[in-house]
């Protein structure tokens, strides 16, 4: 398993799971989960993750801890790793604030593509 984390700036970081290679998960030949977390003085708590751990569907998803809803429509229709980071910039960014925008995208431009 691949795992590291990534600063976004000094309240915020990304922390990454790449499990090792599983026939089930059919496109990105592995499960992967992506965490936005927030540091505090003595833990981190969790804000919101992407993963693909329903193997029935192709495309990852997104939870927040913020509303009481689990599962949120993504909203990519290919399965382009450039596309899915764009788009989980942009729900990291609703999460952080605009003025985050260039710190969330130089963290999420470190992120190795799963399928890897």
């Amino acid at each position: 398993m691949d795992r590291g984390n990534i600063p976004i700036n000094k309240n915020y970081e990304i922390e990454f799971r790449y499990f090792d290679k599983d026939t089930n998960y059919k496109y990105f030949n592995r499960k992967f989960e992506i965490y936005l977390l927030e540091k505090k003085t003595l833990q981190k708590s969790y804000v919101l993750h992407m993963d693909n751990s329903d193997i029935r569907q192709m495309t990852p998803y997104v939870f927040k801890a913020s509303t009481g809803k689990k599962k949120h429509d993504f909203g990519v229709t290919t399965l382009n790793w450039n596309d899915i980071r764009t788009k989980f910039t942009d729900y990291i960014v609703a999460e952080l604030g605009e003025k985050q925008r260039n710190n969330v995208k130089k963290a999420i431009g470190k992120l190795n593509s799963p399928k890897i």
